[in-house]
């Protein structure tokens, strides 16, 4: 569902149950000094209850804490209490009292409602994700660079062509 509109803009993906283990937070980081980027951005999708709802926090503390990144941004994408309200996204669990998080969610939200992230439309997902990109992205050098990319791949397949006629002749 997320590597689908990911792809698109040649972003990588991290993929975790809950509070993610430090085995994909190493790899974040990884891919983080590997890209030579400044800035760490995170785009969080989780369920909308207690323990969700701190997944963002957690992990950017995480990458700052245990990795030593400074400049980094995390931000919830979905699923939001505006999502769950806007398409009245189904719901048959309460926020589970026993979270160490549920007084603050409570406090927050007014109600214990959760909903799992599987609960809203995939379509929805996938164009909160696209807005979070193109919200953090420059599109314009982004777009700039698919031309450079697409000029450079019809070259390359001009160049081939006379190699392997010059090959075949």
């Amino acid at each position: 569902v997320f590597e689908e509109v990911a792809s698109e803009y040649c972003i990588p993906i991290t993929t975790t149950r809950g509070y993610a283990s430090i085995p994909p937070r190493h790899d974040v980081y990884r891919r983080y000094i590997q890209s030579g980027k400044s800035k760490l951005i995170l785009l969080c999708l989780t369920d909308f209850d207690p323990d969700g709802d701190e997944i963002a926090e957690s992990f950017s503390k995480s990458m700052r804490d245990d990795f030593g990144i400074t400049n980094i941004q995390s931000f919830k994408v979905a699923l939001t209490r505006e999502d769950v309200e806007k398409y009245d996204l189904p719901s048959d669990m309460d926020a589970k009292k026993t979270s160490v998080n549920y007084k603050k969610f409570f406090a927050r939200y007014g109600s214990n409602r959760a909903v799992e992230l599987d609960a809203a439309p995939v379509e929805l997902l996938q164009e909160k994700l696209r807005g979070a990109i193109e919200s953090v992205l420059d599109m314009d050098e982004f777009n700039a660079q698919i031309k450079i990319e697409e000029q450079d791949a019809m070259e390359i397949e001009a160049r081939r062509a006379v190699v392997l006629k010059t090959l075949q002749g």
